[in-house]
């Protein structure tokens, strides 16, 4: 069986496919200086958990909090 990959995005230096199959993306990255290319390949729930840890980050650099973060705090603190 073929893996059938579909580029979504793709700038100068690196590309993000996926594969609707599969449910997972590749991530190319290409470096013209030495000619190494790297492919990171996820799973769906390797995928979301990444996306919840960039959030978190995004959040964390914004001095932002998530509702019920705040309220399991003020129950523990109770």
């Amino acid at each position: 069986m073929v893996q059938m990959w579909e580029s979504v995005l793709k700038k100068q230096k690196w590309e993000l496919q996926v594969n609707s199959e599969r449910k997972s993306i590749a991530f190319n990255i290409s470096d013209n200086e030495t000619n190494g290319d790297v492919t990171v390949r996820l799973d769906q729930s390797e995928l979301f958990e990444l996306m919840h840890t960039f959030l978190s980050i995004n959040r964390s650099f914004n001095k932002e909090s998530m509702y019920f973060e705040d309220q399991d705090r003020e129950q523990s603190v109770s």
